[in-house]
């Protein structure tokens, strides 16, 4: 009777042991809790995984991750250390380069998410953001009205994808392209080393006829 006892008691002992130990194994690999950025938290691992409890007692991200915009997630940013693309997976446009998660090839960062890249602009008229993105693509160019565009007195070519110097009637040049109309139509050409009206153009024989009468009477108190 003693040893059955005995038995159930150790069974029992041993239960209650298992218990205990799964039980600190549980709390000792939890590693993160359920309070999202900016909720209250005593320590750390009150918080959602890639979060830390700051010093007024609220949850934030850690350093190169950013918050969802229901805070639910932190998720990464450019400049994590990363060892492979994974890393860099909840970012958008991202890979990992050089060790560091950064936007693939064609995309920029967004100046309002670190964890966003969107399309660099390819054309003068895409979306911008900075005038730096601009000037990176074409050259001379600016971000006007949250729009890339050449700066005056050039305009965008597409054979060099850049905003060259505009060259109008009578100019130097070295390529057709240079040469444009005030109206912008294609009616100039480059000969010679300089814009002329192409061959059965009558709009830019006229056009350079009134320029012609607007230089003489520009120049016409000098004369006399």
């Amino acid at each position: 009777m003693n040893i059955k006892m005995n038995v159930q008691l150790f069974k029992l002992i041993l239960f209650f042991a298992t218990f205990q130990s799964l039980s600190c194994f549980q709390l000792g690999t939890q590693e993160y809790g359920n309070a999202k950025v900016g909720e209250r938290c005593e320590r750390d691992r009150n918080c959602i995984q890639h979060a830390f409890c700051l010093t007024h007692m609220t949850c934030q991200c850690d350093q190169y991750y950013s918050p969802t915009p229901d805070k639910s997630m932190c998720i990464a940013s450019a400049g994590l250390t990363c060892t492979d693309d994974s890393v860099c997976a909840s970012m958008t446009n991202a890979a990992c380069r050089q060790g560091i998660c950064a936007c693939k090839d064609s995309y920029i960062l967004d100046i309002n998410n670190s964890s966003n890249c969107i399309v660099r602009p390819l054309v003068v008229g895409d979306l911008c953001q900075r005038t730096d993105e601009c000037q990176d693509t074409f050259d001379r160019a600016m971000c006007i009205n949250g729009r890339c565009q050449c700066i005056t007195s050039y305009h965008f070519v597409n054979a060099t994808g850049k905003c060259i110097q505009t060259r109008f009637l009578y100019n130097l040049c070295t390529e057709d392209y240079e040469c444009v109309d005030f109206d912008n139509k294609n009616v100039l050409e480059c000969r010679d080393g300089q814009c002329v009206c192409k061959n059965g153009e009558e709009t830019c024989s006229r056009g350079a006829t009134l320029t012609s009468i607007g230089i003489f009477v520009v120049l016409l108190p000098f004369i006399y």
